[in-house]
């Protein structure tokens, strides 16, 4: 699958769409994206050690139906939604940190600016705002910059089609991004895209963004600076248990220490790196 997605029309986020086309066609939908698990961390982009982003970044999708003027009911259950064509792509956005008057951060273990999520015993924080699309015009990254880090510096497989996953006793679509990773150290966010190539408007050909949401911050980290991994999140096993291809850990796992130098104060021939489990 090409990493591009070539939408030709303007973007529907946030609105009620009247489909002329599709699995849904001549029904009334407003269609959101919700982040429910953001990467926490990520080891800088090596040809030789690629190491993705982790947690792995996990987004649902909500249907919400319009019913009557003012009325809208969320579709509960995704079981009988047909799934080809249903796409979400993902772009990169650098997040400005603390100085020089930039753009303010979240502080992961500040309360009062992350809102823990609790869904899923996950002790990985989400920012409050993370559901505002504005963030991109607040921050002032400009659009160009977004698609050259994008396409340059965010490596993976940066559009997916859902998974089905029994969440909560229903079933809902979920885009894992298992395999992302990042060329470049600093703080990152990331920007989700969806629509159904299938299902458009009336009378109308153009692949247009019909959802979209802004994901928590997380920090790519040198090789040398790497904190370690912790052990995987209850969603993260929730989704492998269900057959998404992930790595599990049910352990913390930390970059073993550097080597000594010999008596000449040169340093031993370097060594894969190895990680130890943390009890």
């Amino acid at each position: 699958m090409d990493n591009h997605l070539y939408a030709t029309g303007n973007s529907l986020k946030d609105q009620a769409i009247y489909f002329g086309a599709g699995q849904w066609k001549g029904r009334v939908l407003r269609i959101e994206l919700r982040e429910l698990q953001h990467a926490d961390l990520g080891r800088k982009y090596a040809e030789v050690d690629r190491r993705p982003l982790d947690p792995p970044p996990v987004v649902a999708l909500r249907l919400f139906e319009r019913i009557g003027m003012d009325q809208e009911s969320e579709i509960s259950s995704h079981e009988t939604i047909e799934t080809i064509g249903l796409l979400c792509a993902v772009e990169l956005i650098p997040v400005l940190e603390f100085g020089g008057g930039q753009h303010p951060t979240c502080d992961m273990n500040n309360s009062d600016s992350c809102a823990n999520s609790p869904e899923y015993g996950s002790n990985h924080y989400m920012p409050i705002d993370v559901q505002d699309s504005s963030f991109v015009k607040k921050s002032l990254v400009p659009a160009s910059e977004i698609a050259r880090l994008t396409e340059n510096v965010l490596v993976g497989s940066k559009i997916i089609q859902p998974h089905l996953i029994g969440l909560n006793g229903q079933k809902k679509l979920l885009f894992v991004f298992s395999d992302l990773s990042v060329r470049s150290l600093g703080l990152f966010r990331l920007r989700y895209k969806f629509c159904d190539l299938f299902s458009i408007l009336p009378g109308d050909t153009d692949t247009m963004i019909q959802a979209e949401c802004i994901g928590g911050m997380f920090r790519v980290f040198s090789t040398k600076d790497f904190p370690g991994l912790q052990l995987s999140t209850t969603l993260t096993k929730i989704l492998s248990a269900q057959g998404v291809s992930l790595n599990i850990r049910n352990s913390a796992r930390r970059p073993k220490k550097a080597k000594k130098q010999n008596d000449h104060g040169y340093q031993t021939k370097q060594e894969p790196e190895e990680f130890e489990e943390i009890q």
